[in-house]
């Protein structure tokens, strides 16, 4: 269950930078031409999918409470992940609303503008669930959790784009930089996972090439390596707790674990 809801939030993050990116990369019609039906599509859904997200994120939370702690993802925000974090999504959310009300008028500048948003969001929000697996566990400093962390921003930028439509760079930027990401994992965690692996390797390798599928295996082909690579990341949470706190974090960044 948690695996699908870490799915699901990537999938929702990497479409909030990869749609608005889009639509504001479309010419500006004349003033008589009809409403892009995009727009539309985009700006009803927009706001439900950022509320759902975070309602999965209050899940993740609930299901690593001792890491939310640990890491100052409490109320107020102890961590500046977390407060990050926080204002960013009430960011993006407040330009949800307001495309969904002025989406006719808006000019592709604002479209930009909501695509940088969701570009802070999804960076501090992959800092943020790389501190939830690591919990009070092992972790090599915070170089370490940066490295993962790209990997994860990566496969929500693919599974946004294989959600919006054709697949193209972003999957395999992804296929690059998942498996390099474990390269951040303390020793004792890369011991441990061997066993899976494989299950990244199958993701890494799916992203890879799904480039080259035929076009309609593409976007399943996407998602498939998706939810592999979320079982995987769940995985690494859970071998994570069974260790001790090791972590060499700096407090001027996290609060002491």
């Amino acid at each position: 269950m948690s695996a699908l809801a870490l799915a699901f939030q990537l999938v929702v993050l990497g479409l909030h930078v990869v749609v608005p990116w889009r639509l504001g990369a479309t010419s500006e019609p004349p003033a008589d031409a009809k409403e892009d039906p995009r727009k539309r599509l985009w700006a009803l859904l927009a706001a439900p999918l950022l509320l759902a997200a975070a309602l999965a994120g209050l899940f993740a939370l609930g299901q690593n409470l001792d890491a939310a702690i640990a890491w100052g993802f409490v109320w107020p925000p102890a961590s500046v992940p977390a407060f990050v974090i926080l204002l960013a999504s009430l960011a993006l959310l407040l330009t949800d609303f307001t495309l969904l009300v002025g989406f006719r008028k808006l000019e592709p500048l604002g479209f930009r503008v909501a695509s940088g948003l969701a570009i802070v969001l999804l960076c501090a929000a992959s800092v943020g669930g790389e501190l939830l697996r690591v919990g009070r566990g092992p972790a090599a400093g915070l170089a370490s959790i940066l490295l993962a962390a790209t990997g994860r921003a990566a496969l929500a930028l693919a599974a946004g784009e294989a959600a919006a439509g054709a697949v193209s760079g972003f999957a395999l930027l992804a296929g690059i930089a998942l498996p390099l990401s474990v390269l951040g994992f303390p020793e004792a965690i890369r011991a441990a996972l061997q066993p899976d692996f494989l299950t990244l390797g199958a993701a890494a390798l799916l992203l890879l090439l799904a480039r080259f599928v035929p076009p309609s295996l593409r976007r399943p082909a996407v998602f498939a390596a998706l939810v592999l690579a979320a079982i995987f990341l769940d995985r690494t949470r859970d071998l994570s707790g069974a260790f001790e706190p090791m972590s060499r974090i700096p407090d001027i960044v996290l609060p002491e674990p």
